[in-house]
């Protein structure tokens, strides 16, 4: 335990690991106790949604799969390059390349959100959402959803929403 903690400069939530946490910015009418578990009845049908997840990673790609880049030609000098980008810079001036150039380099496994997304249906009981669209990531990943940041929230949204409270044990 660090000095700080010891002079009680830092909150301490005293809540057993979970298997993923996240924090939410929310009115303060809306606040929910620390360590409190979710539940899927505060999305509705027909809601739209913001998703956001990790990207499938897809290692390292050259130009033409990163950026779609067309590639050189297939003859008349060119040999062995076809599927390189080319020129990446200008004459003596300005003498260099260019930041944020595209190029060839890691491509995925960033974070994206995906907005705007549907909710067909939800599962209170065994808390499902069902979505209809796109949805980033990997088969089994963790994503975040979120109402909708550029589309107004229906009325039969309840807020904060149904959770269970962490145990008796856990947070006081």
């Amino acid at each position: 335990m660090s000095r700080k903690a010891e002079r009680g400069h830092y909150a301490v939530a005293k809540v057993e690991p979970k298997r993923h946490v996240a924090e939410f910015r929310v009115d303060a009418e809306n606040l929910i106790e620390v360590g409190a578990t979710l539940k899927a009845d505060h999305f509705a049908e027909g809601q739209l949604v913001d998703v956001t997840g990790t990207s499938i990673g897809k290692g390292f790609a050259g130009g033409m799969k990163r950026w779609n880049f067309g590639g050189l030609r297939a003859s008349h000098g060119v040999s062995v390059s076809h599927r390189s980008i080319g020129s990446t810079g200008g004459r003596q001036d300005p003498g260099k390349t260019f930041k944020n150039k595209k190029m060839p380099g890691h491509m995925g496994d960033r974070r994206i959100t995906t907005q705007n997304v549907k909710v067909v249906k939800t599962d209170v009981e065994r808390g499902l959402l069902l979505i209809q669209g796109s949805v980033p990531g990997a088969k089994g990943a963790w994503i975040m959803v979120k109402d909708a940041v550029k589309k107004p929230a229906p009325a039969n949204v309840a807020l904060p929403g149904s959770f269970e409270a962490a145990a008796a044990g856990e947070a006081k």
